[in-house]
């Protein structure tokens, strides 16, 4: 449970959809699930959806929403500094990425993948194979 929740148990949040078709949604259903999902890092796995906070806003997607899902990673140096690697969730829809979620532990996006795999099972797990027409050698 985060700093706010225990603050303000009573407040009512306010989501918003992986993209503009999806509804803002304020009400008890959804703000009860996301009280009581399970938390990992800025995800919480929720019954009824997956909750989401990115840039101070928060997000719920359905669990079928989610076509494809894959982990990356990327890393950061600073000059004289020691290598600082991060994690990434990327979500898909329709081809399109929804989502990319960073993480500092590689071990809590290789649980949510299994995890979202588990609740929808028609969910992809991988990256995409790259798209190559058209990009040979000219002639």
């Amino acid at each position: 449970m985060q700093i706010i929740d225990k603050l303000f148990p009573d407040r009512v949040f306010k989501f918003k959809g992986p993209d503009k078709s999806f509804p803002r949604l304020s009400d008890e259903l959804h703000n009860a699930d996301y009280r009581s999902a399970e938390v990992k890092g800025r995800v919480r796995l929720g019954k009824e959806c997956m909750y989401y906070n990115d840039l101070g806003v928060k997000y719920y997607c359905p669990y079928e929403h989610i076509e494809r899902a894959f982990g990356s990673y990327s890393m950061c140096q600073p000059d004289d500094s020691p290598p600082y690697y991060y994690y990434r969730l990327n979500l898909f829809h329709g081809g399109k990425q929804f989502a990319n979620l960073i993480f500092d532990e590689e071990e809590d996006v290789k649980y949510l993948l299994v995890r979202i795999k588990e609740i929808n099972p028609k969910t992809e797990l991988g990256a995409f194979a790259p798209d190559t027409a058209g990009k040979g050698k000219k002639k």
